[in-house]
């Protein structure tokens, strides 16, 4: 995915080192929304807030991404048994769509979440002292 020149990636490193990435999908900002194709965190930094700095960097990518005054969402696909993406997905405001389950090539059953965003947002600083 990532030759691909609708996708964009986003790494998050921690003294000087990779922890974890995010990876977007532009394929659909005419319509408004922007897909949250793959989010993974290194164990070791998992709950240290690596995923919620991820995901408000997608954010406000896609609030730039998207044509100034147009409401933006960020869309994303993630297993139903994956209870800590989920909790955070969910503790950041994404929903279930109702209606839109499916299921991954090997069986495991999905839910599409969705996020609709705020115009405009807080600007994110490039590195998060937190970090």
């Amino acid at each position: 995915m990532m030759g691909w020149p609708w996708v964009r990636t986003i790494v998050a490193e921690a003294q000087g080192r990779p922890v974890g990435f995010a990876m977007i999908s532009l394929e659909d900002v005419g319509a408004g929304e922007i897909d949250l194709t793959a989010i993974a965190v290194a164990p070791a930094w998992h709950s240290r807030g690596v995923g919620r700095t991820l995901l408000r960097h997608v954010e406000q990518l896609a609030r730039s991404a998207v044509a100034a005054g147009r409401p933006a969402s960020v869309r994303l696909t993630v297993a139903e048994d994956n209870r800590r993406a989920r909790g955070l997905f969910e503790a950041v405001g994404y929903r279930p769509v109702p209606g839109e389950e499916d299921r991954y090539p090997g069986g495991q059953r999905s839910l599409l979440l969705r996020k609709k965003l705020q115009p405009g947002g807080e600007p994110i600083p490039d590195r998060d002292p937190s970090l």
